[in-house]
């Protein structure tokens, strides 16, 4: 089973930590797109790394704003490393801004 990391350790694990929100049970993190079809274009992005990741994120949009929540539901819904390498990897597509 995979192991809930703590604040500490998700801090110095996560790149970018300062633009994620750190919550108890899940990282968050907006974008906002200069308008729907870019917002639509990060998505798609996410999908094929959350495919590749085997681990999917909550994705919500509205128009030109995006926002991801990432927890491990067989963790009893904590962050875990899988959320972290998820994160990472979503950190390096570089579109947008918060």
């Amino acid at each position: 089973m995979l192991k809930a990391l703590t604040k500490k350790e998700i801090i110095d694990q996560l790149q970018d930590s300062e633009k994620w929100i750190i919550k108890t049970q899940e990282l968050q993190r907006v974008w906002i797109f200069d308008n729907f079809q870019e917002a639509m274009s990060f998505i798609i992005r996410v999908a094929f790394l959350a495919e590749q990741n085997n681990h999917h994120p909550v994705i919500k949009n509205v128009y030109n704003r995006v926002e991801l929540q990432l927890n491990t539901h067989d963790a009893d819904n904590q962050v875990t490393e899988l959320d972290i390498a998820l994160a990472n990897s979503i950190n390096q597509i570089g579109l947008g801004s918060e």
